[in-house]
């Protein structure tokens, strides 16, 4: 995916990897990591969280707020489902 910043058409970046399973590497415009994300593991178990457990790596300088934009727009794309938690509405009852 190529994202590109509008009000600066010299800032572009490139995510690369698989967001549905937590694990891309987000580059700037010259090839080099700005932002990491990976699926956390349990260090006491050694054992890989949920999806919903992740880790978002961000190399000094470049904006968090960004990154986590990016994450927020990466989640809408993917469209993860998080288990059954949802609850089903009738549209006919009142209340």
């Amino acid at each position: 995916m190529t994202v590109e910043v509008y009000g600066d058409p010299a800032e572009e970046y490139q995510i690369e990897g698989s967001f549905s399973q937590r694990c891309c590497t987000i580059f700037n415009v010259e090839k080099e990591s700005v932002a990491e994300i990976r699926r956390k593991v349990d260090a006491s178990t050694h054992v890989v969280l949920g999806k919903d457990v992740f880790s978002l790596c961000i190399k000094p300088g470049f904006d968090g707020a960004f990154a986590m934009g990016l994450v927020l727009v990466l989640d809408q794309i993917n469209g993860d489902d998080y288990g059954d938690d949802s609850i089903e509405m009738d549209p006919t009852a009142e209340g």
